[in-house]
């Protein structure tokens, strides 16, 4: 029998795979916020996973497990959590967070996979570990070296240690995807004795010792959160538009006596702020991709300007009595007004979108100290950044919107184009991986994968969350967040 192998000149020479940050615009503000809330991800929102981890730490220096040990018995404890969720549900808040692989292990038990669990739920060697574990080393609560957990700073609870201990005893001799599990397990954060210490650890409790920069910082940014969910005139049922409302605009960011002496909080004004024009960014892109799509074959750079061009006829005569007719953005004491969240409220629109950048650009002028440099991010001006938006605006003030708008697509275009050329990588074999969902060839642009149009998250609820299961947030009985007094002890709060 003869297996025929080629032709080889047909083999394929490229890959294509679809990149996260298509303009890469985003970078100030993930820098900003991967320093401003330290110990924290947006992919570790499980008080009860950090305790979990915590506790392994300990178990495994005790009984001195060697890297693969700590993997086998760490990848079988993550299916016991879920499990522990699933045979005990009804006895957990309705509000508790939904648990990592609680669905990945439904899906299996309900299609009789028979193979064990720890197998199977997740395909990465180390599972959920791998988001949790720069956050945990941040924390202090483990230390991974050589691939292998121990324990951390701080010290774990007896009392945690001895919750997950019978998970553990049976997880170094096998699998546990058929045994019947403590309800304890299952987090609720009334009775979890993981929730003082990691409470403590969160808020950086000045009582408690000495504190790294990352510990400070993150007990920083905590109580800004929380004193802008103090001061919000309503009930908190979303704390970026809390922390917005109260932080980026009026005159709390400078004026309220703990806000005021926090080195931060003008800091994530800048963060705040900026979010916006990346957004808008992120927004218009996805809309030029839905265009190429939803075209019967391919689309010229001219249809692309005719489409921008049909989305802002008749907005304004010339781009300066646009950028007029924006609301205003500063208050009489120079504090920022909520011009971008009026924008926001007329809809999404292309034209909602270039003004929110208009705007990114005015704030570049007008932002000072903290905030400003925050809100532009390190290094010069970068292609697309709020600076270069000023002065492509000063170029088209007297031409049309229209030419502005046709202006910002030839800008993107040539932008994605060149953050593609910087990812590609070339295979040792020859072969070249391109990270892109739009190509163009001889001038003309197609696209099989739409963008996302959702902006880039910035850590808060995930923060806040975990303040929540951990006691220094509450909930009302309209459902709101408040500070406990749990939490205005442990952030010296008013």
């Amino acid at each position: 029998m003869s297996v025929v192998h080629g032709p080889l000149w047909c083999d394929r020479g490229l890959e294509v795979r679809g990149g996260r940050y298509p303009l890469s615009v985003e970078g100030p503000v993930l820098a900003a916020v991967g320093v401003l809330v330290p110990g924290v991800s947006s992919l570790t929102r499980l008080a009860r996973w950090y305790a979990l981890y915590w506790a392994l730490a300990a178990f495994a220096a005790e009984r001195d497990l060697d890297s693969a040990a700590c993997r086998r018995v760490l990848r079988r404890s993550e299916v016991a959590l879920a499990m522990a969720y699933e045979q005990h549900y009804a006895m957990v808040p309705s509000d508790s967070p939904w648990p990592h692989a609680l669905d990945a292990i439904r899906g299996l038990t309900n299609a009789g996979e028979q193979r064990d669990l720890d197998a199977v739920y997740s395909r990465r060697q180390w599972g959920f570990w791998d988001q949790y574990n720069g956050p945990s080393v941040t924390l202090g609560t483990v230390s991974f070296v050589d691939r292998v957990l121990r324990p951390g700073r701080h010290r774990c609870p007896a009392a945690v240690v001895d919750l997950f201990r019978p998970v553990f005893e049976i997880a170094i001799e096998g699998p546990v995807s058929n045994i019947d599990l403590d309800a304890a397990l299952a987090f609720d954060s009334r009775t979890a004795p993981e929730c003082a210490r990691l409470r403590d650890i969160l808020c950086a409790t000045p009582d408690l010792g000495e504190w790294t920069s990352d510990d400070r910082t993150r007990r920083a940014t905590l109580r800004v959160v929380a004193r802008a969910i103090q001061l919000h005139p309503s009930g908190v049922h979303d704390v970026v538009r809390a922390l917005t409302s109260v932080v980026a605009f009026g005159p709390a960011a400078s004026s309220d006596p703990v806000l005021a002496v926090s080195e931060h909080a003008l800091d994530w004004r800048g963060v705040l702020l900026r979010h916006y024009s990346v957004g808008a960014w992120r927004r218009l892109w996805a809309r030029l991709v839905d265009q190429v799509r939803v075209q019967p074959g391919t689309v010229t750079r001219g249809d692309l300007h005719e489409w921008v061009t049909s989305e802002l006829a008749g907005v304004a005569p010339t781009l300066r009595a646009l950028v007029d007719e924006l609301p205003d953005w500063i208050d009489d004491a120079g504090h920022p007004r909520q011009a971008e969240e009026l924008v926001r409220a007329t809809g999404a629109s292309v034209g909602a979108d270039i003004k929110l950048l208009l705007l990114g650009a005015i704030r570049a002028r007008t932002l000072t100290g903290r905030a400003r440099a925050t809100f532009l991010g390190r290094g010069g001006g970068q292609f697309l950044d709020p600076r270069w938006v000023d002065r492509r605006c000063a170029e088209h003030a007297v031409q049309v919107p229209a030419e502005f708008g046709r202006a910002l697509v030839d800008d993107m275009l040539a932008q994605s184009r060149r953050v593609m050329m910087r990812k590609l990588i070339l295979g040792a074999d020859g072969r070249m991986t391109v990270f892109s969902k739009l190509h163009e060839r001889n001038g003309r642009y197609f696209a099989e994968h739409a963008e996302g149009t959702a902006n880039v998250g910035l850590r808060v609820p995930q923060l806040a969350a975990l303040a929540e299961q951990v006691g220094v947030f509450g909930s009302t009985p309209a459902a709101a967040l408040a500070v406990t007094d749990s939490g205005r002890r442990a952030l010296d709060l008013p």
